[in-house]
């Protein structure tokens, strides 16, 4: 029979506890990125859209602009912001964190474009107009085959964020599309915003906690008469803030009335 020593026990020990912390460290690299709650649609033909998640208590994390190059600008609440350009190329920016292909998919499937008949009318800021006349796009293929995705780098793991998605196309009235936050296998599946228009320029909210330093959030072109493009306009991604217990949910709901509030003004 043979005899285990004290030496061979801890190495086996060592070598089950290694194996452990790799099994665990490729589970949470082939992971996917986490679940996203999508609020309905509001203008954003008003610059104060920008400002909801500033006024809850957000910290801006990264914004990007796509076709018009960077800007910078002072919203209608105050709230001084600079959105970077994407260096007009389109695609593999690396600087640029949407820009990079998903760590997960690949896909980042686009070029940009710059339009004055993207939009209908002007919004409050020059700079803000000329930001919504651009995108990031992609022709006749972001259905369940090549989707366009955003894919938002360099997170922390276990922050709560909040995104902001801008998207315009007035060249057409069925020009329609959708976000979800997970692609897989030809299949769009988890959380989503709906299709929705982007005749008028549209802003869509967000909200998760990132469980991966990197969050891919897919675009679905979802009318079926016209062209299956879809379109970017512009992100803005913002730290919700880690409030007290008490607290937290003064906040959450503080986040709430800012939205209802811009919903209803929308609506009269």
């Amino acid at each position: 029979m043979k005899k285990t020593t004290k030496h061979t026990t801890r190495t086996r020990k060592f070598a089950a506890t290694g194996q452990a912390v790799l099994a665990a460290s490729l589970m949470a690299a082939s992971s996917h990125a986490a679940n996203i709650s999508f609020d309905a649609p509001v203008s954003a033909m008003n610059t104060s859209v920008l400002d909801i998640p500033w006024l809850a208590g957000g910290t801006f994390v990264q914004g990007v602009t796509y076709g018009s190059g960077a800007k910078s600008f002072t919203t209608a609440g105050g709230q001084s912001i600079s959105l970077a350009g994407d260096a007009g190329t389109g695609l593999g920016d690396l600087d640029m964190p949407a820009l990079t292909p998903s760590l997960t998919s690949g896909y980042y499937n686009a070029g940009t474009q710059w339009g004055g008949s993207m939009l209908a009318a002007n919004t409050d800021v020059l700079e803000w107009t000329d930001a919504l006349k651009g995108n990031l796009w992609h022709n006749n293929a972001s259905d369940a085959t090549r989707p366009l995705t955003l894919h938002l780098a360099g997170l922390q793991i276990g922050q709560a964020y909040w995104v902001s998605l801008f998207s315009a196309d007035a060249r057409f009235t069925d020009r329609d599309q959708a976000y979800w936050c997970n692609f897989s296998g030809g299949t769009f599946s988890g959380g989503t915003s709906g299709s929705f228009s982007q005749n008028p320029a549209n802003m869509v909210y967000g909200t998760f906690t990132a469980d991966a330093v990197y969050q891919d959030i897919f675009i679905q072109a979802t009318d079926l008469t016209g062209a299956a493009d879809t379109t970017l306009a512009a992100y803005t991604l913002y730290a919700a803030p880690v409030p007290e217990p008490g607290t937290f949910a003064m906040v959450a709901g503080g986040f709430g009335m800012l939205l209802a509030g811009f919903r209803m003004r929308k609506n009269k």
